[in-house]
């Protein structure tokens, strides 16, 4: 096991230069018995496509937090999300889930990106500065998805301190017993509101996606009351808390590279390939986790049954072995056969990605279209949030 510190304010601040050292000396790294951390990028693709590596979130969290954890309901309904499912179950909930998301179709997802962001904007336009993080970073992608939801605005507030206590729980750096207790009445109160919720769509069902998830079939197979309940959760936050940090992460690269962002302000044509390198340079998930099923070679090591790997997509995607200067943030960066990866892989790849890519192209034209004058202040010494899993910025302080 290598000595490195990955809970400290140096390596909040930039990650980087430790990741490149362990996809140097040790791509596959051991943390504590039985937990893995894998930095390189043919590593990270191939383990997320390998069906060997699946999942098994209460097994971690018994590890981590010992066997009576696994009890506590921040964690048990966590354990019920899609994305921590292995098939057939992942496979059958996928479907059900996937054909209800399908209907909701790209100009859709655009319009409603488009209507928010103008209204947020709006709301911002003669202040002349606010913190993009609260003020507009945070508060989009849950207005979207309580568009998407049909549920009162009025409850987004809410939703994001529920979404920012409940995330917790996929720290990769265990959390305190505050936190959990933190995390379990998010759970529970997210619980309560949407079953209520499911109850009146099921007598007056609509065109939103709570309707569509309750009204989905394949065969005879439908979704569950809990099995809806726990989905919707992880779309608040999937797409709310990633897609925040997403935001932010994206408007403070482009400010840090005023050559690049020069281009971009000058050709708005550029927006999907600003997008795309934004999502490689500085993603917003860094960490995804798979569990052995069986005893794995990946490069010199071995992970054997039962123990977890921990992908570092934030790693993967600065492997100068896949990307020429990965370091440099570079719109026009030339087309290459590997992609990053900021959605994660295989079975398990993102169903929310079209969205929070629409969001950000949307988010980007729209400030800088209307406002011109836009500046981040200190972009040099920003205060980036305590996590490893996702990375995002506590505020973003700006003015126009």
């Amino acid at each position: 096991m290598l000595d490195i510190d990955l809970n400290s304010p140096a390596f909040f601040a930039d990650p980087y230069p430790v990741y490149a050292k362990l996809r140097a000396a040790a791509p596959i790294c051991q943390l504590m018995p039985g937990i893995w951390l894998a930095t390189r990028y043919r590593d990270a693709d191939r383990i997320l496509r390998d069906l060997r590596f699946g999942k098994d979130f209460l097994a971690g969290v018994a590890r981590r937090y010992g066997k009576n954890a696994v009890d506590e309901p921040a964690f048990r309904m966590v354990n019920r999300f899609m994305l921590l499912m292995n098939p057939p179950e992942h496979t059958r909930l996928r479907t059900l889930v996937s054909k209800a998301f399908s209907v909701k179709q790209a100009p859709e997802l655009r319009h409603l990106a488009q209507r928010e962001t103008q209204r947020l904007i709006d709301g911002l336009y003669d202040l002349h500065r606010a913190d993009l993080v609260k003020a507009f970073a945070y508060p989009l992608p849950v207005r979207v998805i309580c568009a998407l939801l049909d549920i009162q605005l009025e409850d987004h507030l809410r939703f994001l301190e529920d979404t920012q206590a409940l995330v917790k729980v996929f720290e990769l750096n265990p959390i305190s017993a505050t936190e959990i207790d933190a995390a379990n009445r998010a759970a529970q109160a997210f619980e309560r509101h949407f079953r209520e919720i499911c109850r009146e769509r099921r007598k007056n069902p609509g065109n939103d996606l709570i309707s569509l998830l309750l009204q989905a079939e394949e065969g005879e197979d439908r979704l569950s009351e809990d099995e809806i309940i726990a989905n919707v959760v992880l779309l608040f936050l999937a797409g709310h808390e990633t897609t925040a940090n997403m935001i932010g992460n994206a408007l403070l690269t482009l400010f840090r590279h005023p050559e690049q962002l020069d281009l971009l302000r000058k050709d708005l044509s550029l927006l999907p390939q600003a997008v795309n390198e934004c999502l490689r340079y500085e993603s917003s998930v860094h960490i995804a986790a798979r569990v052995a099923m069986e005893d794995v070679g990946v490069g010199a090591v071995t992970i054997r049954r039962g123990e977890t790997v921990y992908i570092n997509l934030g790693a993967a995607n600065r492997d100068p072995e896949i990307f020429s200067a990965p370091d440099r943030f570079q719109i026009r960066r030339p087309a290459m056969p590997n992609k990053p990866m900021p959605f994660g892989g295989g079975m398990h790849y993102c169903l929310g990605a079209r969205l929070a890519r629409i969001e950000l192209e949307t988010v980007l034209d729209m400030l800088f279209r209307r406002l011109p004058e836009l500046r981040i202040e200190d972009i040099d010494n920003p205060t980036w949030k305590p996590t490893m899993t996702i990375r995002g910025l506590e505020r973003l302080q700006s003015r126009w």
